[in-house]
């Protein structure tokens, strides 16, 4: 079987746009480890795609399911090595977790928005939600602090089960901070843990559908937000993000995976955001990492799946990279509403 064939079946069967790289990609990460979640991520393609890949090279007689476990065969590996394929080598730093950072000096800002976070409201499939660990919300406000975009500036949060804004109100050092969630739970938490603890930050109940409000936008000198990543759904949070900026030399900081957007959707959404005014400054792969959600079961790829396994919570195998940009002209995005669905498409595995 060639590789250039398994590609072209994902895209047949999924409409995911796949090369012959990509299969390679899970050729290496089966041959790293036998776990289909740490496959799924060492392959770093959309998991549909991951799932496609196993499922011909069971057909191939190149791996074997066996007790909810990927086995490469022994043909499997003589055909690995034929082609020149070894393991994947995840060679990350075990102290910054490959962000680049250190969090030593935010440690008491970890100590309370861990306090505060205990009671968080859990994971929602209705709302595509999926909240990342409490480390990495900590590193988010590092970062943004590290470039010039937390101290003394008016920051906008979009969709936040992440309790981002939470955090950098908890800091002290933003001017303002206003969240905007669709979900009444999170508005709820959040405005009760700001007044618990006195914060500078203002939280509504919003559609992010919907256009933002007039007195949001040209307001602000920083957003965050870790959009669903349907192309129409990271759209419109990116778009709503940059019409809330003043202007150039503003920022903002958005999530996105490779398990559900492959390089041809990246490359649409870089494209994007350049038309927008736009420029990426900064891109941090595999930043967030995510707590698993509890709707494993239900998610659009678990069907797909060649071997069943529920991962434990802290198990990490969702990962996105943070991507910063910065305007270097006026936002050119219209402020419009999003009709129907904007949370799936072809690459959607967790809705």
């Amino acid at each position: 079987m060639e590789l250039k064939a398994i590609a072209r079946r994902i895209q047949e069967k999924h409409g995911i746009p796949a090369t012959e790289r990509d299969v390679v990609r899970v050729f290496s990460a089966a041959l790293a480890s036998p776990d289909i979640w740490r496959i799924v991520d060492l392959s770093e393609i959309p998991v549909l795609a991951t799932c496609e890949v196993l499922r011909a090279f069971a057909e191939a007689g190149w791996v074997e399911f066996i007790n909810a476990r990927v086995s490469v065969t022994e043909d499997g590996k003589v055909v690995a090595e034929s082609l020149g394929i070894s393991p994947a080598k995840e060679l990350r730093c075990p102290r910054c977790r490959g962000r680049g950072l250190e969090l030593t000096p935010f440690a008491t800002l970890a100590q309370e928005f861990h306090e505060l976070a205990k009671n968080r409201p859990e994971a929602s499939q209705e709302f595509d939600q999926g909240y990342v660990t409490e480390e990495t919300t900590v590193a988010r406000a590092a970062l943004l602090y590290a470039r010039g975009d937390l101290v003394g500036r008016e920051i906008l949060v979009l969709g936040d089960d992440d309790l981002v804004s939470l955090a950098l109100a908890l800091t002290r050092l933003p001017r303002r901070v206003v969240a905007l969630d669709v979900d009444q739970r999170i508005v709820h938490f959040l405005r009760e843990a700001a007044r618990e603890k006195s914060l500078n930050l203002e939280v509504h109940e919003h559609d992010l559908r919907d256009p933002l409000p007039p007195e949001l936008l040209r307001r602000f000198h920083t957003f965050a937000c870790d959009p669903t990543e349907s192309y129409r759904g990271y759209l419109a949070f990116a778009q709503r993000g940059l019409s809330a900026l003043r202007g150039p030399g503003c920022a903002g900081y958005l999530g996105l995976t490779r398990l559900e957007a492959s390089l041809s959707k990246w490359r649409q959404i870089q494209r994007a955001l350049l038309e927008a005014g736009a420029v990426i400054t900064d891109l941090f792969p595999n930043f967030h990492d995510y707590v698993n959600w509890p709707y494993i079961e239900t998610m659009r790829a678990w069907p797909h799946l060649p071997v069943k396994r529920v991962p434990g919570k802290l198990e990490i195998w969702y990962r996105s990279a943070l991507i910063r940009v910065e305007l270097v002209e006026e936002p050119q995005v219209e402020n419009v509403r999003y009709a129907g669905d904007i949370f799936t498409d072809e690459e959607a595995a967790t809705t």
